[in-house]
């Protein structure tokens, strides 16, 4: 009888601190779930007004299975608020700022390389880990290719590519598609104006992946996040012809859907945190307007584009036309 009793007494204990360490776990991946998502989701933004502008040099339809090759190199310029995100402890569950502050500003992806250090308990064990830090720098900057290809009834069809590059402790590559179809010959009103007058659909698909100083969390650990996005942007573009330039204005939206996952040791944490990141898997849209001038001297042309929004985006581009 004695024997049962002491079973029933460790078995209890057991029982009561596997609950409490499952508490201490969920409570745990619950704020890394809402940390993720505050450091990561400034640079998914970032990413779809880096693939949103560059799309075209001119308006001006061009002839059928006429070629133009561009070279290009992309800067996006990154506001302060995009750079660091505000943590209050209030906010969080288990993990909290070490010292006596109760809140801080810690940076995002897109942020400096200031270090905030972070600590939490599983089962009254102590962890301790740096928040991860940005990529320090004001703006992004890469290359990419560009071709585009007239067709049948004044449309284009483009084609873009971004290879993977690496700035600081991230890696940027996209491939993106887009047609660009001519409005003027389908009203007659248009059919003699001086403008040209165009509707651009885009498609890109773009990942960002960010490693990070490793973060030890007794159950496992996280060194990594990795993004995935789609964006389908629509856009009504006007453009004018004066001598050798082309001024083009347009005006879009781009709807765009992110999937965020961690990547690191210990399958049990990278189970929880990857299946709770996907409550974050979210759909976003953006307004942006473009600005573009194009300098053609023979078959060649030099453009610049630049696009506003919650982001601004500079392109530049070394164009050559085969006609």
């Amino acid at each position: 009888m004695l024997k049962q009793k002491l079973l029933f007494i460790v078995a209890i204990v057991f029982c009561n601190s596997a609950y409490s360490q499952f508490e201490d776990v969920k409570a745990v991946a619950e704020d890394l779930i809402f940390l993720t998502d505050q450091y990561i989701t400034p640079a998914a933004n970032a990413s779809v007004f880096q693939a949103s502008g560059g799309w075209y040099t001119s308006v001006k339809p061009k002839d059928k299975f006429d070629v133009e090759l561009s070279i290009q190199y992309n800067v996006l310029l990154i506001p302060n608020n995009q750079k660091a995100f505000l943590v209050n402890e209030v906010q969080l569950q288990n993990i909290g700022i070490q010292g006596n502050a109760t809140s801080s500003l810690i940076p995002s992806a897109l942020g400096d390389d200031n270090i905030v250090v972070l600590e939490g308990s599983i089962n009254d064990e102590v962890f301790e880990f740096d928040a991860p830090e940005g990529i320090n720098a004001n703006t992004v900057q890469h290359g990419q290719v560009q071709a585009s290809v007239g067709l049948w009834k004044k449309t284009n069809v483009i084609v873009r590519l971004a290879p993977s590059i690496k700035i600081n402790s991230s890696v940027y590559k996209s491939l993106d598609f887009g047609v660009m179809h001519n409005l003027n010959q389908w009203f007659a009103v248009l059919n003699n104006s001086s403008f040209n007058f165009a509707f651009l659909g885009t498609y890109s698909n773009y990942s960002v992946d960010e490693d990070f100083n490793e973060a030890d969390l007794i159950i496992g650990k996280i060194n990594a996040i990795k993004v995935d996005g789609q964006s389908y942007g629509f856009n009504l573009i006007s453009s004018k012809t004066f001598n050798n330039f082309d001024v083009s204005l347009g005006l879009g939206l781009t709807t765009s859907n992110f999937e965020y996952k961690v990547g690191g040791e210990g399958d049990l944490l990278l189970d929880i945190l990857n299946t709770g990141l996907e409550t974050l898997s979210k759909s976003k849209t953006n307004f942006k307007s473009d600005l573009s001038v194009n300098y053609n001297l023979n078959n060649f042309s030099i453009n610049s584009m630049l696009t506003f929004g919650n982001f601004s985006n500079i392109v530049l581009g070394l164009n050559y036309n085969f006609i």
